[in-house]
């Protein structure tokens, strides 16, 4: 026992030599690449709509709020969607693979979803997103885009279809909110 406490021990000591290089390192490598999610960073407020085939669509309004992460390597957002009969809850992750240069977005909801999308830069302004799986046996595909423009914000447009149909739509514009003084 005592020699497995002593083993222990060193390993510890070792991880925390290590562990400020290891973040300087991934510090180094990954916040160039995570600037590009920064423009997420703040305060939005807006409405969206959700529709789905054969169901009037769900007017909903959208509280967003992202914060740099992870020493600045990350963008983390916390989503609330609500109208008087759903509330959405989606907590998102946005970060950049150093190695493969990959974008992900992770998104994480009270719906019982858990997805890793990838994400491109289709200009400085316009990202989009893509997460694709199976359920069921039917072939499920989420593309979302989100566009800044500037002084009117930022708008959404996120398609879901199953085997090749349109499934639901969700969409909306948000608008940066001031900070408190």
């Amino acid at each position: 026992m005592n020699s497995v406490r002593h083993w222990l021990s060193a390993l510890t000591l070792l991880a925390c030599a290590a562990g400020p290089a290891a973040v300087s390192a991934a510090d180094t490598a990954a916040a160039p690449e995570a600037a590009r999610y920064f423009p997420l960073v703040g305060h939005w407020k807006g409405h969206g709509e959700l529709a789905q085939p054969g169901q009037a669509p769900a007017r909903l309004t959208l509280d967003y709020r992202c914060r740099k992460a992870a020493a600045s390597s990350a963008v983390s957002c916390e989503l609330k969607a609500r109208n008087g009969t759903m509330s959405i809850a989606e907590s998102d992750l946005f970060g950049v693979d150093p190695v493969s240069r990959q974008g992900h977005w992770y998104a994480v909801t009270n719906q019982g979803e858990s997805h890793d999308h990838l994400v491109e830069w289709i200009d400085a302004g316009t990202m989009k997103a893509r997460y694709a799986w199976t359920q069921d046996g039917a072939k499920m595909e989420e593309n979302i885009a989100i566009r800044f423009d500037g002084a009117r914000g930022m708008d959404f447009r996120s398609v879901l279809t199953a085997n090749g149909s349109e499934a639901a739509v969700f969409g909306g514009m948000l608008r940066r909110q001031a900070r408190p003084r």
